[in-house]
């Protein structure tokens, strides 16, 4: 409630979400509608990692199609992004 005595709605057009990598975690506040992989990217460049190494998931869905958005994966706040190496072949 405001001094005035208005309600005040939290913001739900941004989403609290962690991404982690190898026990390496950094949180961000992120609106829904954008594409995750701006995020990703984000992480990989300040804890200084190779982009094309890792394939991020979250809930067991891929986060790295293009236009993903944290709303498309109905990410709510505190939800985790985990990075996995990338292997190819068996």
């Amino acid at each position: 409630m405001t001094a005035s005595g208005e309600d005040v709605k939290p913001d739900t057009s941004k989403v609290r979400i962690t991404v982690e990598f190898n026990e390496q975690r950094l949180s961000f506040l992120y609106k829904k509608n954008k594409p995750v992989e701006k995020l990703l990217i984000l992480f990989c460049e300040k804890m200084n990692l190779d982009r094309r190494t890792i394939r991020f998931n979250c809930n067991g869905r891929n986060a790295e199609q293009e236009g993903t958005t944290a709303e498309s994966l109905q990410m709510e706040d505190d939800d985790v992004i985990e990075g996995h190496i990338f292997q190819q072949g068996g």
